[in-house]
C-alpha cells in the first residue's frame, strides 16, 4: 500500500541496560524481558546483538543462537558458523533459542510469522501467497485462511514507519486477514469476505486485488514483478513476420543480384557492340581503300 506522513513522533527504542562490545554481547549478563520488537519497523531487538539470544528473565546471559530461519541470516559475517535451520514440523523463534514445534491453530504466535503454525489438512488448497501453507499468524494468534465468501473475518493491521530523505516519517500499514486468498478479501467495514477485484476496478487497498496490487491511482494492476506470459498467438503471428521479413530479403537481394546481372550485361553487349561497329568500319575503309587502288592500276593501264 501507499506511504502516507505520520502524524505523531516516534518514541525512540530505549537503549539496552549494558553497552555491546566489539566483540558481541556472548557471555554479558541480560534479560528476557527486555526481549521487544522495534516501535518503528517491529524488528525484535533485545538486550543481546543478532548472532545470541538472552537465556533467562533474571540473570540470564547472552548464549550463541540454537538455530536460525533464514538462509542468510542477519549480523552473521561470511566467515561466520550458522546456527542450523530448523527441519520440517519445527521453526526457529525471533530469539533463536532453538527449534520449537509448529504451533496449533488457536495458540499465540510471533508477529508475521505464519511459519510458526502448523498447516491444515487441506493445506494444499488453501496454501497461496498471502499466507504459509494456508495458516497465518493473525493478532499473535494461529488462525486458517479458510474463511469463504460472506464469513467473518479477522483483519490485522501493522503500521511500519520509515524515515524518509527528507526526514519526513512515512507510515505504510499492511492489512492481513483470514479470508481465501487470492478469492477473496475481507471488507474492513462489514468484517466480511468480499470477492476480490478484477485488473482493472477501482480500489482502494491492495488486499482488494486479485493481483494484490492497487496502484496510487486507485486501480487494481498486475504486479510489476509479474512476469509476461506471451500468448500462442502471438508466437506464431512473430513466427510468421520473421519468415515473411526473411523472405522479403530473399526477393529484394534476388531481385537486385538480378538488376545487378542485367546492367553488367548491358555494358557488356555495348562494349562487343561497340567493337563489332569498329570492325566493320574498319573492314569498310579497308575495302574501299582495295577498291581505289584497283581503280587506279586500271587508269594506268589505259
Amino acid at each position: 500500500m501507499a506511504s502516507s506522513p505520520a502524524f505523531g513522533p516516534v518514541q525512540p527504542v530505549l537503549p539496552s541496560s549494558q553497552i555491546l562490545s566489539d566483540e558481541g554481547s556472548e557471555g554479558l549478563t541480560c534479560s528476557s524481558n527486555n526481549n521487544r520488537l522495534d516501535s518503528s519497523t517491529h524488528r525484535f531487538t533485545s538486550d543481546c546483538d543478532d548472532k545470541t539470544f538472552c537465556s533467562a528473565a533474571v540473570n540470564g546471559t547472552c548464549q550463541p543462537r540454537e538455530c536460525r530461519r533464514d538462509e542468510f541470516p542477519f549480523g552473521f559475517q561470511a566467515d561466520d558458523v550458522l546456527p542450523p535451520l530448523c527441519s520440517d514440523g519445527s521453526f526457529c523463534p525471533d530469539e533463536g533459542d532453538g527449534c520449537k514445534d509448529l504451533v496449533a491453530v488457536g495458540q499465540p504466535c510471533q508477529l508475521n510469522r505464519d511459519d510458526q503454525c502448523a498447516p491444515p489438512d487441506n493445506w494444499e488448497e488453501l496454501s497461496s501467497p498471502q499466507n504459509f501453507n494456508g495458516s497465518l499468524c493473525l493478532q499473535s494468534t494461529c488462525v486458517y485462511a479458510n474463511a469463504t465468501l460472506g464469513q467473518s473475518c479477522i483483519l490485522d493491521s501493522t503500521a511500519y514507519i520509515d524515515i524518509g530523505p527528507d526526514s519526513q516519517h512515512y507510515t505504510n500499514v499492511i492489512t492481513r486477514h483470514n479470508c481465501q486468498t487470492p478469492q477473496f478479501y475481507c471488507d474492513p467495514d462489514a468484517k466480511q469476505c468480499m470477492p476480490t477485484l478484477n485488473v482493472g476496478e477501482t480500489c482502494v487497498a491492495d488486499q482488494e486485488c486479485s493481483t494484490y496490487n492497487c496502484d496510487p491511482s486507485g486501480v487494481c494492476m498486475v504486479p510489476p514483478e509479474v512476469p509476461l506470459r506471451v500468448a500462442t498467438w502471438q508466437y506464431a503471428l512473430t513466427i510468421v513476420v520473421l519468415f515473411a521479413a526473411m523472405a522479403s530479403v530473399v526477393v529484394m537481394l534476388v531481385m537486385v543480384h538480378q538488376r545487378i546481372r542485367l546492367r553488367r550485361y548491358a555494358e557488356i553487349r555495348e562494349y562487343y557492340d561497340e567493337q563489332l561497329s569498329l570492325r566493320r568500319t574498319m573492314f569498310a575503309l579497308h575495302a574501299a581503300a582495295d577498291e581505289q587502288q584497283l581503280e587506279e592500276k586500271r587508269s594506268l593501264r589505259y
